[in-house]
């Protein structure tokens, strides 16, 4: 019907102009040349294209990792020099007070600052303003000055403001001596730098299967104090990084070098490999008392300072392998001493012998 009207010059009937588009849609169409050219040419430029954005997410992939690079040690404790002093003059700059909250200072309540004050007086502090700026001020105004929603009631404000004075006044008190010219109980980064600089002692520390990180850390730090060549840890003994040790490390950690071993016998026969003394810290019947003892006199060759487990001491087959076991005389009902405080003793009486303490004295 459809070739009949186009015969005669008549246009075809609605329906039949309907059907005749659904037949050519169903029907396969013959390739085109320019259509597969077409389709070539947009393959491509999707391939370029995804190619493109995979550079360019890989180079802010980069960029990002980049700027999250963590400083470095001598940065950090740069940053550790910057005291209360710069926050006092920004705050006065901005004379907003010690306490700020998006640049506003938050209302006093009457009753939380009353108890506090209260509990300072009798610790010491006359008042609030007597407060050393920075650290100490802010925590009062934390408790002074509560945020919306925080408890007030008298019972809160009861047993809250004895624990917070005790913390404010600790503050204050650290705050002065950090001020004062004549106290050296802070650390100060600046001579913490200069000091990394020094040769280490020829003393190397050797746990042998300690079980408790926390004495484990506070060793760490006798030993930066003693400035040891390094610790070597043993067996099951924690080895830094340890969440543990850094609760009695106190940074430590970063400042002393470490080796682990799975084996303590194995790390006395590498140390006397290398000539260096090794005497195990033990309490036995023929051990040398170590006021005494002649194997901690020689700088020159170095010694290693075995100690052992807190409940089973140095392994015996650990002692056999050194070159002497010594001893801390003890007077108490007890025939021992902590690991941590044996550690304090025996390295600070091998300073003792190579006359590092008079020469701390002449600096």
């Amino acid at each position: 019907l459809e070739g009949a009207l186009r015969a005669e010059g008549r246009p075809g009937s609605r329906l039949s102009c309907t059907a005749s588009r659904r037949a050519a849609v169903a029907a396969p169409s013959a390739p085109s040349p320019r259509r597969d050219s077409w389709r070539g040419m947009r393959a491509g430029i999707l391939v370029l294209g995804g190619t493109s954005a995979g550079l360019l997410l890989a180079y802010l992939a980069g960029r990002r990792h980049w700027r999250r690079r963590k400083p470095s040690p001598a940065a950090l404790a740069l940053l550790k020099t910057v005291d209360s002093a710069a926050l006092e003059a920004e705050l006065a700059r901005r004379s907003v007070g010690a306490h700020v909250i998006n640049t506003s200072v938050r209302p006093l309540h009457a009753a939380r600052a009353a108890a506090i004050d209260a509990e300072l007086s009798r610790l010491g502090v006359a008042s609030p303003d007597a407060l050393a700026p920075g650290p100490p001020r802010k925590a009062y105004e934390t408790f002074a000055r509560p945020r919306e929603g925080e408890p007030c009631d008298d019972d809160y404000v009861r047993r809250k403001a004895p624990l917070m004075a005790q913390q404010v006044a600790f503050l204050h008190r650290h705050e002065q001596a950090r001020r004062n010219e004549l106290l050296r109980n802070v650390d100060d980064a600046t001579q913490a730098l200069e000091r990394a600089a020094r040769p280490r002692h020829n003393v190397t520390v050797v746990l042998d299967n300690l079980r408790s990180a926390e004495n484990v850390g506070s060793i760490f730090r006798t030993a930066d104090a003693t400035r040891v060549c390094r610790v070597v840890t043993c067996g099951f003994t924690t080895t830094p990084p340890d969440r543990k040790l850094e609760k009695t490390a106190l940074g430590a950690l970063s400042s002393v070098p470490c080796d682990h071993f799975e084996a303590t016998i194995a790390a006395v026969r590498h140390l006397r490999s290398r000539g260096v003394y090794v005497v195990a810290l033990e309490t036995t019947e023929d051990a040398i008392p170590l006021g005494v003892a002649p194997q901690l006199g020689d700088e020159g060759r170095g010694v290693a300072i075995v100690l052992g487990n807190e409940v089973t001491g140095v392994d015996k087959a650990v002692m056999e392998e050194c070159d002497a076991v010594v001893e801390i005389p003890v007077f108490g009902v007890k025939n021992s001493l902590n690991v941590a405080c044996c550690a304090s003793v025996a390295l600070y009486e091998v300073l003792r012998r190579w006359g590092k303490w008079e020469s701390r004295v002449e600096r």
